[in-house]
């Protein structure tokens, strides 16, 4: 019985360490999952600061032009 239970006990102590890192892998994927719904926030912010300074840009530009053309 002292083998069986020996190796038991081993099968525990392992398990035990498993189990350890099983949880330090949860808590990276959550780190992980974090920074990626903070990227996608961060490319919907992006994309709308370039579709406002593409519009102004457009606006200045066919402003610009009739100056130029109220001049001549």
């Amino acid at each position: 019985m002292g083998d069986v239970e020996r190796d038991i006990g081993s099968l525990e102590a392992r398990m035990q360490n498993v189990e350890s890192e099983l949880h330090a892998i949860r808590a990276d994927v959550r780190e992980i999952r974090d920074a990626l719904v903070g990227v996608r926030y961060g490319w919907l912010f992006l994309t709308g600061a370039l579709t406002l300074a593409s519009a102004l840009g457009a606006v200045a530009s066919r402003w610009v032009g009739q100056l130029m053309q109220n001049v001549n």
